[in-house]
């Protein structure tokens, strides 16, 4: 699945973008999951759920199962201004 990280995600991960092919991922909590491992500086935003995930450009609320062809963005809480 394509991993797509927005604003000051992308300096955590250092990638704007990235395939993660893992038989450990099946839905969006395992992700959430697989994230906190790869990138422990994402665990603290995980854990307290401010990030928004967007699953094939549609923005996903609760746990959905996900398939390896999803293209999952990950953005940070949006303030107004």
């Amino acid at each position: 699945m394509k991993i797509k990280y927005f604003a000051w995600i992308k300096d955590i991960t250092n990638n704007d973008e990235e395939e993660i092919n893992s038989e450990e991922i099946n839905n969006l909590d395992d992700l959430k999951t697989f994230m906190k491992k790869k990138y422990p500086d994402l665990k603290k935003y995980l854990d307290k759920e401010i990030l928004r995930f967007a699953v094939n450009q549609e923005y996903i609320i609760n746990n959905i199962n996900l398939d390896i062809n999803d293209e999952i963005a990950i953005f940070p809480p949006v303030s107004g201004g």
